[in-house]
């Protein structure tokens, strides 16, 4: 009877009914703006604007796509993107969104989703911005097209 009452706890506690991410961040992809495609961008220095410490996410690599951890005590998150072009300013990326935490499951516990609102940007390297999605979520997925 106690082997039986222990293997119940200790599988009540499993994460592995929780699939993918625990966490709703979205993925910038960068794209070609006249193909369409993906592609890298060279050197490109990305940082958090008004995050604790002014975050760092990338610091003159090349990049296919990144992560761009948002703030839930706001209604926006704003980013610096430095192509790293001599004689070009950096461009700056706001996204508008309402955070609303969401009781995903007991294995996954609790998450906020963001409701995408639209995003301001400057067009000095940054061509267009598409959101595909209304909703981030912890899918594994672009949420984010810049082209380029």
């Amino acid at each position: 009877m106690a082997a039986l009452i222990v293997a119940v706890v200790a599988t009540g506690c499993s994460n592995d009914g929780c699939i993918g991410n625990g966490s709703s961040i979205p993925l910038v992809g960068f794209y070609d703006y006249l193909t369409k495609k993906q592609g890298s961008v060279l050197g490109v220095t990305v940082k958090g604007i008004g995050a604790p410490g002014d975050s760092l996410l990338a610091d003159s690599i090349d990049l296919q796509q990144l992560y761009l951890p948002l703030q839930v005590s706001t209604n926006s998150s704003s980013f610096v993107f430095d192509f790293n072009v001599e004689g070009l300013p950096p461009d700056t990326l706001t996204l508008h969104y309402e955070a609303v935490p969401y009781f995903l499951s007991n294995e996954c516990g609790a998450m906020y989703l963001f409701n995408m609102q639209g995003f301001t940007v400057t067009h000095n390297m940054i061509d267009s911005v598409a959101l595909p999605y209304p909703v981030i979520n912890n899918e594994d997925k672009i949420t984010i097209k810049i082209y380029l």
